[in-house]
Order: C-alpha cells, then sequence, then structure tokens
C-alpha cells in the first residue's frame, strides 16, 4: 500500500542523511523492539552501516544510499546470492521510495521490520540532546586521539627500522672500513720492505763500484787488472744489474698500490663516520617517535577514560529515547580504541573489562 505522501516526504529526508545517522534514526525508534535485548541485531546494524560506507565509493561516510548495482554487491556480500531479475525483485521490495536507489533505512526497514509510521514519529532523545552532544564531543576527541596515537606508533615504527637499518648500514661501512685500513697496513708493510731490499741493493751496488774503482785506480796493480776493474765499473755506471732493476720496478708498483690503498682507506672512513652519523641522527629520530608515541598514547588513554566515564553516566541517566544514538557512541568508542598499538590496546581492553566487572 503506498504510503501517505507526509510519511513518504518524512521517509525521503531520513533516507538523504548519511549513514550513521540513518544507523542512529532507526536504532532509536526501534530500540526497544528489535534491539534492547539483542546485541547481536546491533551489531548486524553495524556491520550493515559499514558495508554501505565501504560500498559507496565517491561519497563514503558522507553518503546515504547505493545504486543498483552496489546494493546487489551488498546483497551478495551478506550472503543474499541472486539472480539478476531476483535481484531486481528484491531491490523493489527494499526501495520504498521506488527511486531505483537503496538507502541504509530502507535496508532496515526491510530487514528488522518496523512500521514507517513509528520510524518517521520517533523520539531521537531530543530531551537529553545536550547530554549527549556533549558525550559526542568527548567521543571525537578520543576518536582524533587514538587514530593520533595510531599514526605516531606507526611513525615510531618506521622510525625505528630506519634506525636499525641505518646501524647496520654504519656497522657494515666500519667493518669495510676496517677492511680496508687492514689491507692498507699490509701494503704500507709491502712498501717498506720493497724499500729496504731496494736500498740494500743500492748499497750492495754502491759499495761493488767502489771497490772496483779502487781497483781501477791501484798503481799496485797491473794495467790488464786495473783496466778489467775500470771496465765493469763502466758497465755497472752504464747499466744496473737485474737485481738493482727488479727491486727499482717492485718499489715502484708498491708504492702505487699503497697509494691506491691510501686513498680507498680515507674514503672507506670517511664513509664510515658519515654512516655512523646518519645512524645516530636516525637513532635519535627514532626516540623522539618513541617518545611522540608514548605521548600520544597516554592522551588517547586519557581521552578514552573521559568519554568512557561520561557515556556511562549518560547512559544511566537517559531512560528514554536516544537509546541507539547511546549504543552507538559506545560501539564507535570500541572501534576508537582498537587504533591504539596492539600492546597498548590489550592493556586498556583488559583494563575496560575489569572496570565493567566491578
Amino acid at each position: 500500500m503506498p504510503l501517505e505522501k507526509k510519511k513518504l516526504e518524512k521517509l525521503k529526508a531520513i533516507s538523504k542523511k548519511p549513514y550513521k545517522e540513518q544507523a542512529i534514526w532507526y536504532l532509536n525508534a526501534f530500540w526497544t523492539k528489535a534491539f534492547d535485548k539483542s546485541n547481536a541485531n546491533c551489531e548486524k546494524v553495524w556491520a550493515y552501516l559499514n558495508k554501505f560506507i565501504e560500498l559507496d565509493i565517491k561519497k563514503k561516510k558522507k553518503g546515504c544510499e547505493l545504486n543498483e548495482f552496489d546494493a546487489h554487491r551488498f546483497l551478495e556480500f551478506f550472503g543474499q546470492t541472486l539472480s539478476v531479475s531476483d535481484m531486481r525483485k528484491k531491490l523493489r521490495e527494499i526501495d520504498i521510495d521506488f527511486n531505483k536507489k537503496v538507502s541504509l533505512t530502507e535496508y532496515l526497514i526491510f530487514e528488522f521490520g518496523g512500521d514507517v509510521e513509528t520510524l518517521v514519529t520517533a523520539s531521537q532523545g531530543e530531551k537529553d540532546m545536550d547530554k549527549i552532544n556533549q558525550a559526542q564531543k568527548l567521543l571525537d576527541d578520543a576518536q582524533s586521539d587514538c587514530e593520533n596515537a595510531k599514526k605516531a606508533a606507526e611513525e615510531a615504527k618506521v622510525a625505528a627500522e630506519k634506525a636499525k637499518e641505518s646501524k647496520l648500514l654504519a656497522i657494515k661501512a666500519e667493518n669495510e672500513a676496517k677492511h680496508v685500513e687492514s689491507a692498507l697496513r699490509a701494503a704500507q708493510a709491502e712498501q717498506k720492505a720493497a724499500e729496504d731490499a731496494l736500498h740494500m741493493q743500492e748499497t750492495k751496488l754502491n759499495n761493488k763500484k767502489e771497490k772496483l774503482k779502487a781497483k781501477s785506480l791501484d798503481s799496485k796493480l797491473g794495467v790488464v787488472k786495473r783496466n778489467k776493474a775500470a771496465n765493469q765499473l763502466e758497465q755497472l755506471n752504464a747499466k744496473d744489474p737485474l737485481p738493482l732493476q727488479k727491486a727499482k720496478i717492485t718499489q715502484a708498483a708498491v708504492v702505487k698500490k699503497c697509494a691506491k690503498a691510501t686513498k680507498k682507506a680515507a674514503k672507506a672512513t670517511a664513509k664510515a663516520v658519515a654512516a655512523r652519523e646518519v645512524a645516530e641522527s636516525d637513532e635519535k629520530q627514532a626516540q623522539d617517535a618513541k617518545q611522540a608515541s608514548d605521548d600520544a598514547v597516554l592522551t588517547a588513554e586519557k581521552a578514552i577514560d573521559a568519554a568512557t566515564e561520561f557515556l556511562e553516566k549518560v547512559k544511566e541517566e537517559c531512560k528514554g529515547a536516544g537509546k541507539g544514538k547511546l549504543w552507538m557512541m559506545d560501539r564507535e568508542l570500541a572501534e576508537a580504541k582498537k587504533y591504539m598499538p596492539k600492546s597498548k590496546y590489550a592493556k586498556l581492553k583488559k583494563k575496560m573489562e575489569a572496570e565493567k566487572k566491578a
């Protein structure tokens, strides 16, 4: 039977509200009938609300209704697999205002029932709205602080991983520098050995030349011996002997090798020093990020405590309408706690459960 025009207009107005407001309106309207004694039904509304938001790609939380295609996806997700013809028939049953779109309100009416008259005229807790709004403000603050805590924790984790990586790179650079320095010391030792060998060959050659010179000038010796010594001296002055040539070549090569090793060691040392400076800087940033995360968690915990305490007080004081709104706030608060770092969330969850038992 077609709806009266006024009721239809009111239903359309409710269906144009953002998804969350539609869910709250429906919960408030049928709280006693369908939700007061059934948290399972409340959780269904929560699941439907979040799926509507997820499927509304363009508007997300600001959206109010799904097109035929996304409504079909919604039905499929919750196990209502239908043929195209059956799906369209089902959507016609749900789409009360026949605009070929499905609002969350229309689906909740289809799923849980409830007459439109009760829905459009239901009180939304206006009498207690000041308290409810105050509780909502505390909830919003807690949600924001929890999100900040989660973000800070993620940043701290990234900073810690970066610091760890920088430390490993610094250690690697320092080990490489030590290896290169060891190679340099070996090259320096090799250079000294080559210089000592060269010096020995030069000394040996000079001594031989002095002896030959002395023989060539010794009048006590015969002409043949003096000439032989002079000839040998001339040959030595003209060309170095093979041992000395080899010593010079070896020494020159080792000098180049040592110079190269010195340059490489200097570069490796500079790289190690720079890597250590980066590691120390990253470690400082990681410590700062951790402190910021700890501070954010503390702020979030205080906000959650304040919101929880006030919300419980409001739930006790508000005996009339608005229960759906309060449940939604309670559920959002529970969800906000999940944004806390895992270790902190586990601790907070334990604390909240203890308080409920007390």
